[in-house]
């Protein structure tokens, strides 16, 4: 339970940031967030008002924003 929009109860009493999403057994979504001062991560369910859009803009992050540069993707490695 949140004491405010966000605060996730974090031990350092940190901010949170949200950061991905991650789909639990059977199907239910949760956020994951990081704590801005101590960097602990958790996961949350979604509540019934988080807003849809929000959440997926965090499930289609990796897809937007790779770890690792995409043009990798169908170059040729020539040995030799």
């Amino acid at each position: 339970m949140d004491y405010y929009v966000g605060d996730r109860r974090c031990g350092c009493k940190g901010p949170m940031e949200p950061i991905a999403i991650w789909v639990r057994r059977g199907g239910e979504w949760a956020i994951i967030h990081r704590c801005q001062a101590c960097g602990a991560v958790c996961s949350n369910r979604i509540a019934g008002d988080d807003n849809e859009l929000s959440l997926l803009s965090l499930a289609v992050r990796p897809l937007a924003q790779p770890a690792f540069p995409l043009d990798r993707f169908g170059a040729t490695h020539e040995k030799g």
